[in-house]
């Protein structure tokens, strides 16, 4: 997803029905009741609708597990035509999020579909707040991020689809928002906080997952040591005996008598023997900004560093080998490191796909 997707132009009041009073849908407030006809007929086979689809990992993991993408937004153009060529046959939009014509394009004639949201996490996730301190600005962002978070949950829940998704980071917020929705639809909503590694996704990435509780709970039975793969297992041509985090601080020492507004731990400039995993173990987290580097570890000393290429960051995160990425380096980490790992989709959605 692209980072400037955090943006938000439009923000969202608070929607979980606290007040006695009945508040219209979203869908009644835009006069979505006629069925639609822009659509070929689906014949039955599950149709997804990919929200903040950024480069396509949940979109390619959708059509992996027999289900048919016909509609993709983000307010990313780069991504948005990586998208488009890779999934040809998808109705795209570029759009700002929360927007009621991307709302619209969701059918109201009882055909099966699928609704899936990965709104922008780079100001959410704890990774990016080494530093203790917070601007205003940032925590205006910040809220504006948990707002977009509140109208991707609102917005599937309202709409008349089959089943549905959410991914995230689980920071506070967003674990607070689904929480929040659980408890308006205790019926529909079912979450859990996951490490995409027992599933097999050759990286440790904790993930929160939400949606019908058939999905999630699919999801977990799943999980399991035994499907970790290493980066060895995934890329036999290795560059090294380490991967190494691109993270510019690491840990030393927890800190004593903490200040308010102080990190727990002391942290320090990290050296390229820091935040090192082996190649017989699943990576560091894939990042956007940041692409993962090989080295080699020899008498506690790294060498031979060599920044991974976008096709080795994309196997990673369980993109296709023949998966088509952008020219250009930087929009091609941007993009992977971004997306929803397709394995995950594939897993989520192949019993969901295979009912008829």
């Amino acid at each position: 997803m692209c980072v400037a997707r955090a943006c938000v132009l439009v923000c969202v009041s608070e929607w979980y029905p606290f007040n006695t009073m009945r508040q219209p849908s979203l869908f009644e407030v835009l006069k979505i009741n006629a069925p639609r006809n822009d659509a070929e007929s689906s014949g039955g086979q599950l149709e997804v609708y990919d929200y903040f689809a950024s480069a396509g990992g949940f979109s390619t993991g959708a059509e992996q597990a027999g289900a048919r993408v016909v509609y993709a937004c983000d307010m990313c153009p780069k991504a948005l035509e990586t998208h488009r060529r890779n999934h040809r046959h998808t109705k795209h939009q570029c759009v700002v999020l929360p927007n009621d014509e991307a709302v619209a394009r969701l059918p109201s004639d009882g055909r099966r579909f699928h609704v899936h949201c990965s709104p922008p996490c780079v100001k959410l996730s704890p990774i990016n707040r080494v530093n203790a301190f917070e601007t205003q600005s940032r925590v205006e962002q910040k809220g504006q991020a948990v707002d977009l978070v509140e109208w991707s949950l609102k917005m599937m829940l309202e709409s008349r689809c089959t089943s549905w998704s959410f991914e995230q980071v689980a920071s506070a917020e967003v674990v607070a928002a689904v929480k929040r929705a659980a408890r308006a639809h205790p019926a529909r909503v079912a979450w859990a906080r996951l490490d995409l590694s027992l599933l097999g996704v050759p990286q440790i990435r904790t993930r929160l997952i939400a949606g019908t509780p058939r999905l999630v709970s699919r999801l977990q039975r799943l999980c399991a040591s035994s499907r970790r793969r290493s980066v060895r297992a995934v890329l036999p041509s290795l560059k090294g005996t380490h991967v190494h985090q691109g993270c510019s601080y690491t840990r030393k020492r927890r800190r004593l008598n903490r200040k308010k507004g102080e990190t727990k731990y002391v942290v320090t400039k990290a050296a390229w023997s820091d935040n090192c995993r082996s190649v017989d173990l699943p990576a560091h987290t894939v990042r956007g900004r940041h692409a993962p580097t090989w080295v080699t570890i020899r008498d506690g000393k790294a060498v031979g560093h060599r920044v991974f290429l976008p096709h080795e960051m994309a196997i990673l995160q369980t993109f296709p080998h023949d998966y088509k990425l952008p020219t250009r380096k930087f929009d091609a980490y941007l993009h992977v490191g971004n997306a929803v790992p397709p394995l995950v989709a594939k897993l989520l959605l192949e019993e969901e796909a295979r009912v008829a």
